[in-house]
């Protein structure tokens, strides 16, 4: 048995410039991070006098003996694109429902390749994943997402991505201990009730950004991504520099909210109102927009607020992690 676990992540600082409509004529940025928040794929290869030939379980549970016959997209082209036939019990599992803005799934499609791969025998550099998993949800697919969450799946951490025409570039941020744990128990999520598909809010988002309606906004959103990590990496004051931090997210969001009429909505103003109502020091949606999620930076002794007010089940505890997808071989 074969099993992968691909984080998820929380952008902060870049989004939308990540997509080929803006890096192509000039240089895109994000600045963000894979979080303790995870995707599992379970792989069993079953014996050739198996009943089905591939048994795939997510939402809903798939007994086919053809590829093509597969409804889940990412599976069903991976395996055509490499050509692995054999018999295949494939279960998916994550700690966050998908559509949250968590980059679920780039996510499954980064951790699905480098599952196939790994049982090939076959290990793919980190760069090298997330360029397959670009590919497939961009040119097999056709989808209307962005890079950044291919390249946060596969390479993990805290860092700064810039992206520029076919170049991807990193910049791991440095951050003390004290600061770093400082910056992770400040941090929660908060569940809007809302799933969506990224590639649906996006589209009017890219056409504006291929209009140039968006450039000004955009590239507010990538000098953005400079100054967010000069605050955390520079000597000073450690609750100061996540204030100020936070204050950048605060503005960040007011930038993004512009790039679109689906960005945002009643229901997410509400949360994020409530949220700095209650002493948050700044704070976004993640993600495309639409639903998902709001993240906030807030002084942890607030944390509990939240859970009294917008409730429990929808307050999530979130800390930022090292390390990409991974594959074990469970014998």
């Amino acid at each position: 048995m074969w099993i992968c676990k691909t984080p998820l992540r929380a952008s902060f600082f870049g989004g939308g410039t990540d997509y080929p409509a803006y890096f192509n004529s000039r240089p895109g940025a994000v600045l963000g991070g894979t979080i303790d928040k995870y995707v599992f794929i379970q792989a069993l290869p079953l014996s050739p006098i198996a009943e089905q030939k591939f048994r795939v379980t997510y939402r809903t549970t798939e007994s086919v003996d053809e590829i093509d016959a597969i409804r889940h997209p990412v599976i069903r082209e991976a395996l055509k694109l490499y050509r692995w036939y054999q018999p295949l019990n494939i279960a998916t599992m994550s700690d966050l429902p998908g559509g949250t803005g968590l980059g679920s799934s780039s996510a499954f499609t980064v951790g699905f390749i480098n599952l196939l791969h790994r049982m090939r025998g076959t290990e793919l550099t980190q760069y090298e994943l997330a360029r397959h998993a670009i590919d497939m949800e961009q040119v097999v697919l056709k989808e209307k997402v962005g890079v950044q969450d291919q390249v946060h799946a596969a390479f993990g951490g805290f860092s700064r991505y810039e992206f520029s025409g076919d170049s991807i570039s990193i910049e791991p941020l440095r951050l003390t201990t004290q600061r770093l744990a400082l910056f992770n128990a400040s941090l929660l999520l908060v569940y809007t009730g809302v799933q969506r598909n990224a590639s649906d809010i996006t589209t009017e988002q890219e056409s504006r950004t291929s209009a140039g309606l968006n450039l000004g906004y955009l590239n507010d959103m990538y000098e953005m991504t400079k100054v967010g990590a000069r605050i955390l990496e520079q000597d000073g004051d450690d609750p100061a520099a996540l204030m100020r931090f936070a204050d950048l997210l605060d503005q960040s969001w007011k930038l993004k909210r512009q790039l679109g009429t689906t960005v945002s909505n009643s229901s997410i103003d509400e949360i994020y109102m409530a949220g700095k109502e209650l002493g948050a020091w700044g704070g976004k949606l993640l993600g495309a927009g639409g639903g998902g999620v709001v993240l906030f930076m807030a002084d942890p002794s607030l944390h509990p607020q939240f859970s009294e007010r917008i409730g429990a089940d929808n307050v999530i505890p979130a800390s930022m992690t090292t390390g990409g997808s991974i594959v074990l071989n469970v014998s």
